[in-house]
């Protein structure tokens, strides 16, 4: 098992890409803290981590009040027994209807303040601890919007994670410290309005379909193990090919 006693926290992790970044991480050894807004999201998640015979702790967690961060982080930790692996999952994708220039600041701020503001207050308060212990490893996701250019908030903030995790992933290096992003395309998940028994098919992908959750997992799953121990500051886009 490539994760064999390790203690990850995966954000965001009630669905979609979390959720399949938090089995996948359970399936190979690992123990998890897993976060989202309420409890009762996250049952689903804890019963299968439970299921491949690992430990679930459950957290109730707005990231987006930075003022719980440090001691949500510390928490983690405690309950986990330690804290190698840190996911930054939780995210959100409200587009405006026209252009960026129909972005009301109401939309700038909320984006804003949840998939750039937050992961960067908890890069900062892992940083910190991974740091003292001499090591970690922090995966931030992004999106391949933010490689490719997109006028609207959400392009904006994946590209402001992109550019913090280059800037961490040399930073923290000389510590110890791993921190990676990954850049995913279309996935079939709630956040793109897909649901069970859809058909998946998109002809304008050169692969001819979304990416699958657990596609990303598998990256995730990389990042997080001894075989990615040279990779650092990079964003890994998974994308079906779209250019």
């Amino acid at each position: 098992m490539r994760l064999a006693g390790k203690k990850a926290l995966v954000t965001g992790a009630s669905r979609g890409i979390g959720k399949a970044i938090a089995l996948a991480f359970a399936a190979e050894g690992a123990d998890l803290a897993i976060s989202a807004r309420t409890l009762d999201a996250l049952k689903e998640t804890a019963d299968g981590i439970a299921a491949k015979g690992r430990r679930a702790y459950p957290m109730a967690w707005d990231v987006s009040d930075i003022a719980q961060t440090d001691a949500r982080l510390a928490e983690a930790k405690q309950n986990l027994g330690g804290l190698d692996i840190v996911v930054n999952n939780a995210g959100v994708l409200r587009l405006p209807k026209d252009s960026s220039s129909s972005a009301p600041d109401a939309l700038w701020d909320y984006t804003m303040d949840i998939n750039l503001k937050a992961l960067y207050f908890l890069c900062q308060s892992a940083a910190r601890l991974m740091k003292e212990q001499k090591s970690g490893i922090i995966i931030n996701i992004a999106s391949d919007a933010g490689l490719r250019g997109a006028p609207h908030p959400y392009g904006i903030s994946k590209w402001g994670v992109i550019g913090l995790t280059r800037g961490l992933g040399k930073d923290l290096a000389p510590h110890g410290v791993r921190v990676n992003a990954i850049a995913p395309g279309p996935v079939a998940t709630e956040m793109m309005n897909w649901q069970p028994g859809k058909p998946m098919t998109a002809p304008n992908l050169p692969l001819g379909r979304y990416a699958l959750p657990e596609e990303i997992a598998g990256v995730a799953l990389f990042l997080a193990s001894e075989d990615s121990r040279a990779v650092f500051g990079q964003a890994i886009v998974v994308n079906s090919g779209n250019p």
